[in-house]
């Protein structure tokens, strides 16, 4: 009976057991929109402490931009600190032109003493923009003026015209953004899952126990078996000399009353005789005598 609800725990708590660490491996996507770049990030809905997870990451550009650097940043919440746990360079050093992408897959492995909360990715980029600068320059020029109507005179007046020069330069500027975005929640274990799996390794520990007093009373059971097996083997031997023997006593029985008979009628010829012998003297003495 106790192997029986032994054997009915074990199996009620490895169900759970192997619930516990199977996770939905559907895939989910979030989106850090950065001034210059939109970073989406492709990775798994869960996953397990001491467990590994791969997070696909790809920035599309908004304009045309040299991309110096994009980083990202993995973290995840232990209480009231942020716990980092790697840092990857998604792209360095690239031109892109208007939705132009990079992207980059990162491994990050969770480490077991992780608690239930979610990863967080912190995105940063770093842009130098180009652009021409224009600008004017004034410049003065004088023109004669004949100030007499109708009729022209040898001096003039000098009066300023302005006119606008424009001038280009090539600039550029550099900036810099972040923005953070959600990632894998860790399903890490609860108290309520370990004191079952605490139970279940007792009641693993207490079914070996019962499987391994089974097995020693299989093998007694079979030594008994086979025990029986020779005892029945010696009766059956006993039986087959015990007939034998009651055989041979009939045997004898009737060989024996056989020679009782034959020694009676023995006796009785001899007793006949020795009358028969004793009748003839005494006739032959009677004669005798007469």
């Amino acid at each position: 009976m106790k192997l029986a609800t032994a054997i009915v725990l074990f199996a009620v708590l490895a169900s759970i057991s192997l619930t516990q660490p199977t996770y939905a491996q559907s895939m989910q996507v979030s989106t850090a929109n950065l001034t210059y770049l939109n970073v989406q990030a492709t990775y798994p809905s869960e996953v397990l402490p001491a467990n590994s997870v791969s997070v696909h990451v790809q920035a599309t550009a908004k304009s045309s931009i040299e991309l110096l650097s994009l980083t990202a940043q993995i973290y995840y919440a232990d209480g009231a600190s942020l716990r980092q746990l790697t840092t990857s360079t998604i792209a360095s050093n690239v031109y892109m032109s208007n939705g132009y992408q990079v992207s980059k897959d990162i491994q990050v492995t969770v480490p077991q003493d992780a608690p239930r909360t979610s990863l967080i990715a912190q995105f940063s980029e770093k842009v130098q923009s180009n652009y021409y600068n224009y600008y004017y320059s004034p410049y003065i020029y004088y023109y004669g003026y004949n100030d007499s109507y109708p009729y022209y005179r040898y001096y003039y007046h000098s009066y300023p015209y302005y006119y606008y020069g424009a001038y280009s330069a090539y600039s550029y500027s550099t900036a810099t953004d972040g923005g953070v975005a959600p990632l894998s929640y860790i399903k890490a274990t609860t108290p309520e899952y370990i004191t079952l799996q605490t139970e279940y390794q007792m009641l693993q520990q207490q079914l070996a126990q019962s499987q391994d007093q089974n097995q020693q009373l299989q093998q007694n059971l079979q030594n008994a078996q086979n025990t029986i097996t020779q005892q029945n083997a010696a009766i059956a031997n006993l039986n087959q000399q015990l007939s034998s023997a009651e055989t041979m006593v009939g045997t004898l029985q009737v060989v024996s009353i056989a020679l009782a008979g034959l020694a009676i009628a023995l006796g009785v010829v001899t007793v006949c005789l020795a009358r028969g012998k004793s009748r003839n003297k005494q006739q032959k003495s009677t004669k005798s005598n007469q």
